[in-house]
């Protein structure tokens, strides 16, 4: 199948990732602390850690400042991010973290080199479909790959297809994009079939309060339960955030 059409990531606006770097969003910080807790990630061991879509870099900037032993690059299709992100890490004397213009879809693994893990935050939702993304990723031959995305606890994949009129790409008046859930337990049964044997996941529920946007258009805000919990939402779609992880025996 077709991957997303490039002027979705290559118009994506770097105020979008700014941000990031003054205030890190709460899935990433506690997707760091699951990977802690799994003992996959920590302040002691030297580990080399590839994540895909890094855009601008900013959870590669919290993850390098979370356990410095680590080293750690991002691949992002978007060279301008790309070139910002670095000169970001440069400036604020970030040695251990890095950036590459790369296709996830055309990764060379003899380029980009080896590692114990990769990472991928807020991405496989975003693309046509999980099989291939995630084959490419095993195909780096990683020990763990583990990611954040909108799953469904069940057997039911949903392709979603947003068109939001409130902004404009590509010469259209809208913005398309994807915003698919998938079976975890297919995902599970995929991950099993190419060698990653031990998989895990947890659904995310976010801790703070999100302003709905003024805009109608899509926008994450949050919406409080009768029993205290939180539901994060974007435009008309239940965000369905879980972490995932998936090893070799």
């Amino acid at each position: 199948m077709d991957h997303q059409p490039k002027e979705e990531w290559l118009e994506i606006k770097t105020d979008y990732h700014k941000k990031q770097f003054d205030t890190p969003y709460r899935s990433t910080v506690l997707f760091c602390k699951w990977l802690e807790q799994k003992g996959l990630l920590n302040g002691h061991d030297q580990q080399a850690i590839l994540d895909i879509g890094a855009g601008q870099g900013a959870n590669l900037n919290y993850m390098a400042k979370q356990f410095p032993q680590c080293t750690f690059t991002g691949i992002d299709l978007n060279e301008s991010l790309v070139n910002q992100g670095n000169g970001y890490f440069q400036d604020h004397h970030m040695s251990n973290c890095r950036l590459l213009q790369g296709d996830l879809y055309r990764l060379d693994p003899t380029h980009i080199g080896k590692y114990e893990g990769v990472v991928s935050y807020q991405t496989l939702s975003w693309l046509p479909e999980y099989e291939t993304p995630l084959k490419k990723m095993m195909e780096l031959n990683a020990e763990w790959i583990a990611l954040t995305s909108l799953f469904f606890d069940g057997d039911v994949d949903c392709t979603v297809t947003v068109k939001d009129y409130t902004q404009s790409i590509g010469g259209e008046n809208f913005r398309q994009s994807y915003y698919n859930i998938y079976s975890l337990n297919r995902v599970k049964e995929f991950c099993r079939q190419h060698g990653y044997t031990r998989f895990e996941s947890v659904p995310f529920e976010i801790d703070i309060d999100l302003p709905k946007p003024d805009s109608m258009g899509m926008g994450s805000y949050t919406e409080r339960l009768a029993d205290g919990r939180r539901l994060q939402i974007s435009g008309p779609v239940w965000m369905s955030w879980h972490f995932v992880c998936a090893q070799k025996e």
